[in-house]
């Protein structure tokens, strides 16, 4: 079946970006295994929020997780689709249009959790990071990451070159930790690289979300 034109375009865009930023000394894809990495050993299901292109659910599926993308961009979710068919990962992703603050899962399903990159686009994160607490099982893994200081200058000089804004809501994965630390959740990793900032944490056992 032939790909929708505009389909085809934002791919297009999405490669162009990529190749530009790898030019400037970032490689995205790297940097999404990276960060899964940082989490450790990790089981399924996982959950992958606010997923974007999708660079963290194919990092998640390469670790031979079966993954969950919630993102409420049925158009981002789309393109996600297409390049993790193209990388031979679309098995192992099942793409839900949603919103991550009202999950449709049950409490305990997931064994890890993901949000990377999506914290400085979250006006008010809480709600998210409550039902990810929701979701997650007793010993799960939540892994928050976003882009550094020097990153998000980055990000903020390819959005100018190509005439937009990148706007930034200020919460980081310190703040986001900040609040799952009181929802029985223990910080066991902090690491930094690839442009990215980057804080595990771990759900103890018989804490309630």
């Amino acid at each position: 079946m032939k790909e929708p034109e505009d389909l085809t375009r934002r791919k297009a865009v999405f490669r162009a970006r990529t190749e530009h930023y790898a030019s400037l000394g970032f490689d995205r894809f790297a940097a999404a295994d990276f960060v899964i990495g940082t989490g450790g050993r990790l089981s399924s299901p996982a959950l992958d929020v606010g997923t974007g292109k999708g660079l963290t659910a194919m990092a998640l599926a390469r670790r031979g997780l079966e993954v969950v993308s919630v993102d409420p961009d049925a158009d981002e979710q789309a393109l996600a689709f297409l390049l993790a068919d193209e990388a031979g990962l679309a098995d192992r992703i099942r793409f839900v249009h949603g919103d991550a603050s009202d999950l449709p899962f049950p409490g305990g399903h997931f064994g890890c959790a993901a949000l990377v990159g999506v914290l400085h686009h979250l006006q008010d994160p809480v709600p998210v990071l409550a039902e990810t607490a929701r979701v997650l099982r007793p010993c799960g893994i939540v892994i928050l990451a976003d882009f550094s200081a020097e990153g998000l200058r980055l990000v903020a000089r390819v959005h100018r070159e190509e005439g937009r804004e990148h706007a930034v809501s200020g919460a980081t994965p310190e703040s986001a930790a900040a609040v799952l630390s009181g929802r029985g959740f223990e910080l066991t990793v902090r690491r930094s690289g690839h442009k990215h900032d980057v804080i595990v944490l771990t759900k103890k056992t018989g804490e309630g979300a």
